[in-house]
């Protein structure tokens, strides 16, 4: 799902996919994320997804240490599930090189070395 030119993706996810279930009652669903740094070099990570509307993502941006292993926890509001289905949504993982300046300070100007964008989906949960 990556958009041509794009840089590759450096680290790694426990995952290829955003998979919700969804219940009747309509509560939030979560799905935790491992984000792993295979590289020699701490990295920021960024979050994105196509709608804060009805996604939640936490933390949504940080670093994770070279070896090390980050979890990430993403939720759906699950309140308008005709809406959500109806529409391609999907989640941006970027990073880039730390540099000493926080997390936010570094993703204010910096470009993603890396991207990997993963699509979600919706199944029913009984």
């Amino acid at each position: 799902m990556n958009k041509p030119g794009e840089p590759p993706f450096r680290l790694a996810l426990n995952t290829n996919k955003i998979e919700f279930k969804c219940t009747e009652d309509r509560k939030p669903s979560s799905v935790f994320v491992k984000l792993f740094n295979p590289t020699n070099e701490t990295v920021s990570f960024k979050v994105r997804c196509t709608s804060a509307d009805i996604f939640r993502v936490q933390p949504p941006l940080g670093f994770v240490k070279s070896n090390e292993t980050v979890s990430i926890v993403i939720w759906y509001q699950n309140q308008d599930k005709k809406d959500a289905m109806s529409k391609c949504h999907y989640f941006a993982f970027y990073h880039t090189h730390s540099d000493g300046r926080t997390a936010r300070e570094l993703w204010a100007n910096s470009k993603a070395e890396g991207v990997r964008r993963l699509p979600a989906s919706f199944i029913s949960a009984k």
